[in-house]
């Protein structure tokens, strides 16, 4: 194409400079986005399992002593529930409180740690009862800030998000209890959980045995009947 039907097909002329400028915002976009999923697809998955710690006794059961090992696991088990798991409640409390203090800028910082509480918890109970469930509640809350976000920019206010982030500092007694609540649920949970597995186990999928291989061997013609 001559140079001349390029002009007369961009009227206001094509260039690098003006590419960057428009693709820059485009890049942004889709970086912001991409990140935003992925944590979103971590974030959600791991809130909503129901076993955060695995403990598999199984492992002790060709080593010396046994028992002993069995002890040290289970006291293992047990401090891992006691002391990583109240920094994992906080991180995704601070996430949902984050979210929701977007989402409604109106309201006081109480009222979204309530309910930032009531959401963890729930989705809590959920991961014991049916993990796909709890999976659908825990990613309904970040991907519809992603929704109003792509349908409306203005909707989010910046400030007045902080500004109700900034009364955390006079809310450190109700999110400590708050924090012990998720805490002391969770040991509850798990509590009934172990029970109830321990009185209906589990069923295990039966491996199909394999066929008996056929005696049959080749055709053979009948054998002829005596007269």
């Amino acid at each position: 194409m001559p140079p001349g039907d390029l002009n007369s097909f961009f009227p206001t002329g094509v260039s690098v400079g003006e590419a960057a400028r428009l693709l820059w915002p485009v890049g942004a976009y889709v970086l912001g986005m991409a990140v935003y999923a992925i944590f979103i697809f971590k974030f959600y998955r791991f809130i909503a399992g129901r076993d955060i710690f695995t403990l598999d006794l199984s492992k002790n059961d060709n080593v010396a002593f046994p028992v002993v090992w069995d002890i040290i696991f289970l006291i293992w088990y047990a401090a891992r529930y006691i002391v990583l798991f109240p920094a994992f409640a906080l991180f995704w409390f601070a996430v949902l409180t984050l979210m929701l203090a977007f989402l409604s800028e109106n309201r006081n910082l109480s009222e979204i740690l309530l309910i930032a509480l009531a959401t963890v918890s729930t989705i809590r109970i959920s991961a014991y009862y049916n993990e796909d469930l709890s999976r659908d509640l825990a990613k309904i809350l970040p991907f519809a800030v992603l929704a109003i976000f792509l349908i409306d920019t203005s909707f989010f206010n910046v400030d007045a998000s902080i500004a109700v982030l900034r009364q955390a500092n006079e809310q450190r007694e109700t999110i400590f209890y708050y924090l012990i609540f998720v805490v002391a649920l969770e040991l509850v949970l798990r509590l009934i959980y172990g029970l109830f597995r321990a009185v209906f186990p589990a069923k295990k999928e039966e491996t199909p045995r394999p066929e008996p291989e056929s005696r049959v061997g080749p055709a053979e013609a009948p054998a002829a009947s005596d007269n």
